[in-house]
């Protein structure tokens, strides 16, 4: 009983020692505080309706945290169970109420802590990874500027002597392919040259005008619907755009961006699926996004999507088309934002700046 004793005249718990019918026999002033009631009536008294668990049987112990009606605000770590008598007879229990408010305010403090510390790191990461894409989108446009021009007056030439043939080729299909094809071939080279200068070249807001991207989305579906029908696909288009979302831009370069996004879910995309297009207002920004049921990436994909010359689709592919969107989306001084799981689909989402 010796122990029994230093815990009921403990200052800092509170201890009721109870009979076999759960009536308080004894108790110390800190129990009588916690309970918020004199102690001489807390003796003779039976537990308050606040303290909700009673064991089912008188041997089980209990252990819970609950809050004491006349101080709600105070956390308190409950145990209770069964005192025995000399001689094993079972004599009645012992409840200990310990006042561990500080200790609950410490740890909601660390989780918080923690929770921002996360949002944190969450943030740099993305932040080093735009500083990254853009370095990369700056390097290569200073590439670009300094070889396009070379690789322009050589397609000159090339597609010069083309026409040149072809007005003097003779009659002859299999000729004629094969300058069709070094025509084709040509072009594309002078595409993909065009598409490479404009990756990094510098901001000129002069063209930019007030942009309605609802307005944008819905000409760009009417343009792309007879994309995947003349691919033999059963697409499922879903439009949910909000009106009056406005961002000053250039109206080609957003066409051109949302229509890479959707080229790529498309692709996405094996014979039967779902893209859903939405724009939405976001505090101060424009949201436009573009939602998949295709294959999806994995995460080395994922990281690179906007890396110039990265594809998944091989030769057909120049890698090219989300590095523009990229690009323009930096040039709008929008945020982009990538989620795909394999197997699951992708979402790209654009956030612009709103008008006013």
């Amino acid at each position: 009983m010796c122990a029994l004793q230093y815990l009921v005249d403990s200052p800092q718990r509170g201890v009721l020692l109870l009979n076999l019918d759960y009536k308080v026999i004894s108790a110390n002033h800190r129990a009588a505080e916690l309970f918020g009631i004199d102690l001489n009536e807390l003796i003779g008294s039976t537990l308050p309706d606040w303290i909700k668990t009673q064991p089912k049987n008188f041997t089980d112990v209990v252990e819970e945290v609950l809050h004491p009606r006349s101080q709600p605000e105070v956390v308190l770590h409950r145990y209770s169970g069964p005192i025995f008598g000399s001689h094993g007879k079972l004599a009645g229990r012992v409840e200990i109420y310990s006042d561990i408010t500080a200790r609950r305010r410490l740890e909601t403090e660390i989780l918080e802590r923690n929770r921002e510390l996360a949002e944190l790191n969450k943030r740099l990461q993305e932040t080093q990874e735009e500083l990254l894409r853009s370095e990369r989108l700056r390097t290569l446009g200073e590439m670009a500027a300094g070889i396009a021009h070379d690789i322009n007056n050589a397609l000159g030439i090339v597609l010069g002597n083309v026409q040149l043939a072809k007005r003097r080729v003779p009659a002859d299909p299999e000729y004629a392919r094969c300058i069709e094809s070094i025509e084709m071939a040509a072009r594309d080279a002078a595409d993909t040259v065009r598409k490479l200068k404009e990756i990094g070249r510098p901001v000129d807001r002069t063209r930019y005008r007030p942009v309605d991207l609802g307005k944008l989305a819905n000409s760009v579906i009417s343009a792309m619907t007879p994309e995947w029908e003349k691919q033999n696909k059963h697409i499922e288009l879903i439009a949910q755009l909000e009106a009056g979302c406005v961002v000053e831009g250039d109206e080609a370069e957003l066409r051109e961006a949302l229509t890479n996004i959707i080229l790529n879910a498309v692709q996405a995309i094996d014979q039967r699926g779902t893209i859903r297009i939405a724009v939405h207002r976001d505090g101060n920004r424009a949201v436009l996004s573009v939602s998949d049921s295709g294959i999806g990436m994995n995460e080395e994909t994922k990281k690179r999507v906007f890396d110039p010359f990265f594809t998944t689709r091989g030769s057909s592919g120049t890698g090219l088309g989300m590095s523009m969107v990229a690009a323009i989306v930096m040039r709008h001084n929008g945020e982009i934002k990538v989620e795909s799981e394999e197997g699951k689909g992708t979402l790209i989402a654009l956030r612009l700046p709103l008008i006013g």
